[in-house]
């Protein structure tokens, strides 16, 4: 039966029960007029669903981004660190790089950040990548940090450091690229 059939039919057993003087007397029928029923399928009408309101997130998620937001701003400041290159300052910025992974640890468990969490374990396995080249340019170079050019060792050290700072900007992009999705499912359930 369609729609419109059953509106019909609807229709004309809500009048026939209104003009039989279902709860009055037939003089009140009479003296009042009568406006047509009219009854909607259960198809038609809309259906409101309460749909379960997304939990907050929390404060251990909450936790794990400012964790990572807070290494990511010391990895920063750390490349953009001007002056010279010395096995102090490579030491310092190697023992940032090492702490990556701690940090993630020290975090804890990211929750509904997971997918940031990944994001960030590949810049803290780069910064490994970077800590490890960092002693090796730090071996290939005298006292201070110094080199003889064209020699084997002055090679070393070069190509030690420049993949030490290709690994630490890749890591640098990945840490925010993680903070970014973080934020993203963040604002998903509107916090």
């Amino acid at each position: 039966m369609t729609t419109f059939r059953i509106l019909v039919a609807s229709s004309a057993a809500a009048l026939t029960l209104v003009a039989g003087g279902c709860g009055g007397s037939s003089e009140e029928s009479r003296s009042e007029p009568t406006r047509p029923a009219t009854t909607t399928h259960p198809a038609d009408e809309d259906v409101t669903t309460t749909e379960p309101v997304p939990e907050p997130i929390t404060a251990g998620e909450t936790r794990w981004l400012e964790e990572v937001e807070s290494y990511s701003e010391r990895l920063e400041r750390d490349v953009m660190r001007g002056g010279a290159i010395t096995h102090a300052r490579m030491r310092r910025s190697a023992k940032l790089y090492a702490g990556c992974r701690p940090m993630l640890r020290k975090a804890g468990d990211p929750g509904r950040f997971e997918p940031a969490r990944r994001i960030a374990q590949r810049g803290c396995d780069r910064l490994e990548k970077a800590d490890r080249l960092l002693g090796k340019a730090i071996a290939a170079s005298g006292p201070g940090g110094s080199v003889v050019a064209d020699t084997p060792e002055a090679a070393q050290f070069d190509r030690a450091l420049n993949g030490a700072y290709e690994a630490t900007g890749n890591a640098q992009y990945d840490l925010q690229e993680a903070i970014g999705q973080a934020e993203e499912i963040k604002r998903t359930f509107g916090s």
